[in-house]
């Protein structure tokens, strides 16, 4: 995997080519450092700028795939007229767009139940805690000692294998968590696919999809974009493997998107200066 700084000649050339862009941003770990707690992850003020400014650029559509609830990721953003996925595709919502998977309203009451079970077993570990993203359920245990996260590990495991044997949820791990989701496939690279076939039939035209992540579960979006697009993994030592470029830090994402942004404006001043000219060509022969 090459590093993002080696591999910019060639992906500088794919994006001036690129018609259009569809860029995919993952949020904790991508475009905010990851922190003890999901609350403090905080967008950082220029990064946000830098959000709007890539959103009003003309051939740049922009959306944040997150595995936090929808709500949750639109509010942490703070970005208008961009597309939130939450919940690992289950909700999306952006312009003229609202979609919640059938499962995942279906399985709602078995989550319910499922959440109170885990918050009573895993209560008294310290830096274990439940939290419920409406239609998943993540179990967090990265602040926990050691021996506290083989015991919530355990318990997690004890409390949910009944259901998952009964195949009423599905159970997926990132980095010191656990998930519980409806039983239905559908990842964020089913959301981007989805996303993508949609533009493509409400616009078509070519249009280069491109996607950064940091957690196991943006390896769906890598496999699912394969080489039609251009994905970057984020983190030092990140194990994965589907990515085709590696940047080490949120700070990297974000002079990756100012690049992004320059190549964006200096094409537009070049289009207007091509307007221009033509404009006065036309003036120079009606007179």
């Amino acid at each position: 995997m090459k590093t993002l700084s080696a591999g910019w000649p060639e992906i500088r050339e794919r994006v001036r080519a690129a018609e259009a862009l569809a860029l995919f941003l993952d949020y904790d770990g991508t475009l905010t450092p990851i922190v003890r707690h999901p609350s403090q992850a905080r967008l950082a003020e220029g990064t946000r700028r830098l959000l709007r400014k890539l959103s009003c650029e003309k051939g740049i559509w922009v959306a944040v795939v997150s595995g936090r609830a929808l709500e949750d990721v639109r509010r942490m953003t703070g970005v208008a007229r961009i597309c939130y996925v939450g919940n690992h595709g289950l909700e999306l919502e952006g312009p003229n767009l609202r979609y919640v998977n059938p499962m995942a309203k279906k399985c709602r009451p078995v989550l319910r139940r499922i959440v109170r079970r885990l918050k009573e077993a895993v209560a008294p570990i310290p830096g274990a805690w439940i939290e419920d993203k409406g239609f998943t359920l993540t179990l967090h245990f990265r602040q926990a000692a050691p021996a506290g996260k083989k015991l919530a590990r355990g318990l997690f495991q004890g409390v949910v294998r009944p259901y998952r044997e009964k195949k009423q949820v599905r159970i997926t791990a990132g980095k010191e968590v656990f998930e519980v989701r409806p039983p239905v496939r559908w990842t964020k690279g089913t959301a981007v696919s989805w996303l993508l076939d949609r533009r493509a039939a409400l616009s078509p035209g070519p249009v280069l999809p491109i996607y950064i992540g940091d957690d196991l579960t943006d390896e769906d979006a890598f496999r699912a974009l394969g080489k039609r697009g251009i994905s970057v993994a984020v983190g030092a030592g990140n194990p994965l493997t589907r990515a085709q470029y590696r940047v080490r830090s949120p700070a990297e994402v974000g002079s990756f998107l100012r690049r992004l942004l320059l190549i964006s404006e200096r094409s537009a001043d070049r289009a207007g200066r091509r307007d221009q000219r033509r404009v006065q060509r036309n003036i120079a022969r009606s007179a």
